[in-house]
């Protein structure tokens, strides 16, 4: 940056020109936005000075751009010069008191510490803010009030994103402590609201003793106080903090709820809603906490509700509950809220009303209950007297409903019958507060929302009410929604937003599958309306009414099939909707043009044997005319397909005559980039075929050559749509010209990779028409998927032996293998679909019983193998020993690839018929089974399990299937292979409830230590699944402590394992072992303890070497208690917590580097902890800095050396503010501490100052 620049600029500033000043700091102000680099010390100082004196300027203008400017600026300077800068502010407030000046500066201030706030470079200068914020506060107490809220916002932002760095200046925490607790009692409710808050972040993101002592203070303050006032201060700010940090507030929740529960008639409005905010924010925050006293919490919030001293309901039983709400329901939208200003007490109802919604969104009670109870208390309240308690009343109550939605479902909970019967006088009472106060319109649209919710949780909820909804409805949407001479634009505003959830509501009504006789007379009534609002010129009413429109033509589609409704009389509506919509779809309005074309599509699909032909056939060839261009072809001829996809009520010959039509409109779009574009036309190809070959005779030929352009372009991964339309197109094709592109096809559809299931189907789909319409070219396409095959095992053969290095694993082409396999089956079935004949393997016999001796024979092998596997997971290989001894004498190739597929297909068949699982068992785990062959039908097996078990739910076999290997692993006198503790998996899995305990069973009764791990490894199998059923999970919580208590078997090896399925648990399911932590951690903390007799030594030569054979069960349970503490924070015993660390310091090099995350996972909660054993902690890690390096050391173990070294550097950085906040300084931790950062003690100095400057 220029010098001269920045001189020349601040020299202006000092103009006596107001003109001239106001451009030099609008110059000043762009050149900071655009500077990327810092400035010099001494640019900063001087132009930090200049900015400062702005904000002494006579003019506002001058003085807001010098706002502007030390918001840029102060990210630009140096941390010393930011701070002289903000002191010089300070000390300017507290001088000038409250003179005009003063509030420019607290602007100004607020500014400064916003920005540095927000840039991550700068915020290491905000902690140094500190001390100036604070101290102008301890001396100007009496600071205006919009001084002092600007000052509290800049200390906000300090304490928010500078706390530890504030924590670590003792002096300074305890002035901001003693300020921030005077000014909460402020007289100005800006100032104290303020104060609360920032009070707030001082104990949340300020770490230390001193944040906990204000926590203290705060509650002691609390529970002495006697002053209303006062104690509700207090309240708010013990609120602040638990919505920010609940589990600061653990341990005196309960104590505030016992002194706060008994709300009396003698607490003042300001009382009562404090304790109901402080309660709301409990339920919310300390969910568990306070459900002990949910009941009595429900019950402040009901009375809260009620309480309206200064009016008598009883005066409304008399109240109009009449019908008639519709009569002027469109003609006074007036949005004058009611208002009582001699009465505010209806504050208090409302904090009410947001107590019991956040009960109801808590859990504490069962979807019934929050129905039956909270439900009714809510609907009682309907004729809240307030406008915005009212509107709160209906907000909550449509929030409920709609979130007991699923619950409503579940028959068996009772929420559909109780909404049901609260259905009626929920109606009657909000339509009863309609006529009453006519002029609140939010009244009327949450009416609407309530309805439709209560629709959404039971479609036929409000049938039995719809003859009184029904003038709302209607005069809703007759109200005329246009700005006139004595209409104002809000007014008519207001009019299109009430329209709009009448439209909703409508559309949610018609999603139903049957009509009921008073759900057919208001559709009658209201189906006009919809017409009339088609036309209007109201921003998305025209789109919604189409919408509903569309919804109402299916439902009256479906009723006609039922019989139960006559649709003629809607047939006009219907015509004269869809001319309407036709008149449309050129419109610029995109949610409309496609709410009208989906509109057409629906009355084609559902009314079309019911309209003209003429007027079906001129709608359909709208829907061919891409107004606008091609970028609409998605969402008109998206509408076509809808109106001609089968089923549809849309007469053939009208299709037929359309086709030519359509079919040169999409012929273009073929060749488009888009791939939205391209995918309705295929779609158009594949609903047209459905009309028989003559739709697209003419074209087939044509149409095969764009698609298979279309699949060249990415034949590794063809949109599914491309090979649909493939096949859908191929009874068109000449068989000639099917020969031509034979070679070609099958060369691209070999490189195809199939992930999803509807490119898979698709897949499939294509190869069974191409064998049912192509008999004649069953042997070249068989032969042709075979000779693809072959060259891409070729190729995989080839790169697998010319592969130099054996580390890179070449893999093998599974995925093209699958597709050749299910490819070769899907043309066959077509095939013998076509010729009348039953399935069968006849034409993979060939490849399965071929001896693999050359490469091309392992291909084949390998084709026939997997091509059997998946005709047998889809039950169409017939039982034959011949192939199942075939199966068997493949599973013993010398060849891996040919034994893994033989493996999959034996198991697969031996699943479609499990009465032969014992027999494959038996042969897997017999004596003379051993080496590939044993573990070919090992795997056999636990395919076999997953096809009968895990897919099949065979619950009879699976019983005698998990006999059988749990016997067979009770008796074994040999190793027991993990893949049976996966097969055991998979049976805990599927039926959870029969054998998940039967397996923690086998855990905790086995005494030998190799079947006890042999059970634990398939207890971690399946908890490391993380798609379990509740229904597993609800079992795996019952079990879950009689399985872990093999942390403290005797057996190393098993203690391991546990540890393993604990740290599984708690990384993946830790709500599983949430309640079991105090039952589990003590085995679990007795593991991190160095067991000395697991401790040998051996001579290697001249050297000894130690080693410890307990080291990696010992880690695995620091994994588990770094995972502790941060799945399940606050959970842990502190006491052993700590213990843990400090022997965890002083272990092997990666314990220590777990300690470390456990350390920084907890510095900020547990401060407290850390303080009382800082003596400890410097005494583990003196411990490892005096280990020595051998002098014969390689470079390995020295770079080992130096990384341990660095680790317990790392420990004090880390615990470093801690000790510093400490009440009672550690002597032992300050003076390792100074030795570390004492710049002659070599690397350590270096490290400290490494990870100091890190962060």
């Amino acid at each position: 940056m220029s010098n001269t620049t920045l001189d020349g600029l601040l020299v202006k500033l000092r103009e006596p020109d107001l003109d001239l000043r106001a451009m030099a700091a609008s110059d000043l102000l762009d050149l900071l936005k655009k500077l990327d680099i810092s400035f010099m010390k001494d640019e900063g100082k001087q132009c930090m000075t200049a900015l400062v004196k702005l904000l002494y300027d006579s003019q506002s203008h001058v003085q807001n751009l010098g706002m502007d400017c030390l918001g840029q600026a102060v990210c630009l300077v140096d941390a010393e010069t930011a701070k002289e800068a903000v002191s010089s502010i300070c000390c300017e407030i507290q001088q000038r008191g409250t003179s005009a000046e003063t509030t420019a500066l607290s602007v100004a201030l607020r500014v400064m510490s916003g920005r540095i706030s927000e840039d991550a470079d700068a915020k290491k200068v905000l902690g140094s803010l500190a001390v100036p914020i604070a101290s102008m506060l301890s001396n100007s107490p009496d600071m205006p009030s919009d001084v002092a809220v600007d000052v509290f916002a800049a200390l906000s932002d300090v304490l928010t994103h500078a706390g530890a760095q504030v924590a670590t200046d003792s002096e300074v925490v305890n002035q901001i402590q003693e300020v921030l607790l005077s000014f909460i009692s402020h007289s100005n409710l800006s100032v104290r609201r303020r104060a609360i808050a920032v009070l707030g972040a001082f104990v949340v993101h300020v770490p230390g003793e001193q944040s906990e002592k204000a926590l203290g203070i705060i509650f002691q303050r609390y529970e002495a106080c006697t002053r209303a006032s006062e104690k509700c201060i207090l309240l708010r700010v013990l609120v602040t903090i638990a919505r920010q940090c609940p589990e600061r507030v653990t341990k005196i929740v309960p104590s505030i709820i016992d002194g706060e529960i008994n709300l009396t008639e003698e607490c003042d409005r300001e009382e009562r809603m404090t304790v109901l905010l402080v309660f709301e924010t409990f339920v919310q925050h300390c969910t568990e906490l306070v459900a002990p006293r949910r009941n009595e919490i429900y019950t402040c919030a009901v009375e809260a509700l009620k309480y309206d001293p200064n009016y008598n309901y009883d005066d409304e039983d008399d109240m109009d509950t009449g019908s008639e709400a519709g009569d002027d329901f469109g003609d006074e939208y007036e949005d004058d809220i009611y208002e009582d200003d001699e009465d505010d007490t209806w504050d208090v109802r409302l904090s009410g009303v947001k107590l019991l919604a956040a009960i109801a969104r808590s859990g504490l009670y069962s979807p019934h209950d929050i129905a039956q109870h909270i439900g009714t208390v809510l609907i009682a309240r309907f004729r809240e007297r307030e406008d915005v308690v009212r509107a709160e009343i209906l907000a909550t109550y449509a929030t409920v409903v709609g979130a007991l939605g699923e619950s409503a479902a579940d028959s068996a909970s009772g929420v559909a019958e109780v909404l049901q019967q609260q259905a009626p006088e929920a109606v009657t009472l909000i339509l009863a507060a309609i006529k009453n106060y006519p002029r609140s319109t939010e009244t009327k649209q949450l009416a609407f929302a309530v309805f439709a919710q209560l629709v959404l949780a039971k479609y036929d909820i409000l049938d039995g009410s719809l003859s009184e909804i029904t003038p709302i409805v209607t005069a809703a949407l007759s109200a005329d929604d246009t700005s006139g001479t004595l209409q104002t634009a809000s007014s008519s505003l207001i009019k299109t937003n009430l329209k709009l959830d009448v439209l909703e509501f409508l559309r949610v009504l018609v999603q139903r599958s049957s009509v009921s006789d008073s759900a057919a007379e208001f559709l009658i009534a209201t189906k006009d309306g919809l017409r009339e609002n088609a036309s209007s010129k109201a921003f998305q009413v025209p789109s919604a009414s189409f919408t509903a429109a569309a919804g109402l033509v299916k439902l009256l589609s479906n009723a006609a099939h039922q019989s139960s409704m006559e649709v003629a009389q809607f047939v006009p509506w219907a015509e004269d909707m869809a001319q309407c919509a036709a008149s449309l779809t050129g419109t610029d309005d995109q949610d409309l043009r496609s709410s009208v074309n989906v509109f057409i599509g629906t009355v084609l699909q559902k009314f079309g044997d019911h309209i003209s032909a003429s007027t079906a056939q001129q709608l359909l060839l709208i829907l061919t005319e891409l107004k606008g261009g091609i970028v609409h072809a998605p969402a008109v001829l998206g509408a076509f397909v809808q109106a001609i996809s089968k089923p549809t009520a849309l007469p053939q010959e009208i299709v037929v005559d359309v086709a030519p039509s359509v079919l040169q409109v999409i012929d273009p779009l073929f060749r488009q980039g888009s791939a939205s574009v391209v995918t309705v036309a295929l779609n158009v190809v594949k609903a047209l075929a459905g009309y028989g070959t003559e739709t697209l005779a003419s074209a087939g030929d044509h149409i095969l050559t764009n698609i298979i352009a279309i699949i060249s372009k990415s034949p590794e991964s063809p949109p599914a749509s491309a090979l649909q339309a493939f096949a859908a197109v191929c009874p068109t094709v000449s068989e000639e010209n099917m020969r031509s592109v034979t070679a070609k096809l099958l060369k691209l559809l070999s490189a195809t990779t199939v992930y999803d299931g509807q490119s898979a189907e698709a897949l499939g789909e294509l190869f069974e028409t191409v064998g049912r319409s192509f008999p004649g070219l069953m042997d070249s396409w068989k032969d042709g998927i075979i000779e693809n095959w072959s060259q891409t095992h070729a190729r995989y053969y080839k790169q697998r032996k010319d592969s130099s290095n054996e580390a890179i694993q070449v893999p093998f082409p599974t995925a093209m293998l699958t597709n050749a396999a299910k490819s070769i089956n899907s043309l066959y079935t077509g095939f013998y679909e076509a010729q009348g004949q039953q399935w069968t393997s006849e034409f993979l016999e060939s490849l399965v019983f071929t001896s693999p001796r050359s490469t091309e024979d392992i291909a084949l092998v390998c084709l026939g193998l997997r091509a059997l596997g998946y005709a047998a997971s889809q039950g169409w290989l017939a039982q034959s020993d011949q192939l199942a001894v075939q199966l068997d004498a493949h599973i013993q190739s010398k060849h891996d690839d040919v034994r893994d597929e033989a493996a999959a297909a034996l198991g697969k068949y031996v699943g479609s018929y499990p009465a032969t699982f014992a027999a494959l068992f038996a042969s897997a785990t017999a004596s003379d089974s051993e080496g590939a062959s044993a573990s070919g039908r090992l795997q056999a097996v636990n395919v076999a399990v997953d096809q009968i078990v895990g897919t099949g739910h065979d619950k009879t076999s699976a019983d005698a299937m998990w006999a059988q290997i749990t016997a067979y692993a009770q008796n074994s006198q040999g190793p027991l292979p993990d893949v049976l503790a996966q097969s055991l998996a998979t049976f805990a899995v599927t039926f959870p409830q029969v054998f998940i305990p039967a397996l923690a069973e086998h855990v905790s009764s086995s005494g030998d230590a190799k079947i006890k791990a042999f059970y634990i490894t398939a207890f971690r199998t399946v908890l490391a699944d993380r798609h379990l059923s509740a229904e597993c999970d609800a079992e795996l919580k019952n079990v879950l402590p009689q399985v872990l208590a093999s942390i403290d078997d005797e057996s190393i090896n098993i203690r391991r394992l546990s540890l393993l399925a604990l740290f599984t648990v708690i990384q993946s399911k830790a709500a599983l072992i949430k309640d079991a932590v105090s039952t589990i951690e003590p085995a679990l903390f007795r593991q991190t303890v160095v067991n000395e007799s697991l401790i040998r030594i051996i001579n290697m030569g001249p050297v000894k070497k130690r080693i410890d054979d307990g080291l990696d069960a010992r880690r695995c349970a620091f994994q588990c208690v770094h995972m502790l503490v941060r799945m399940l924070p606050g959970a842990a015993n502190t006491d052993l917590l700590a213990e843990s660390i400090v022997r965890g310091i002083a272990d092997d090099h990666d314990i220590r580097l777990l300690v470390l995350q456990v350390i920084h996972e907890t510095v900020s909660t547990q401060a407290h902890m850390y303080a009382e054993r800082l003596d400890e902690i410097a005494a583990s890690v003196r411990k490892v800095q005096a280990t020595k390096l051998s002098p014969k050391a390689v470079s390995q173990e020295i770079e080992k050396h130096h990384a341990i070294l660095k680790s317990s550097v790392s420990v004090l950085v880390a615990l470093e503010p801690v000790a510093k906040a400490a009440t009672s300084p550690s002597a032992e931790f300050d003076k390792l501490l100074a030795e570390v950062m004492d710049s002659s003690n070599g690397e350590l100095s270096v490290y400290y100052k490494e990870l100091h400057s890190q962060g």
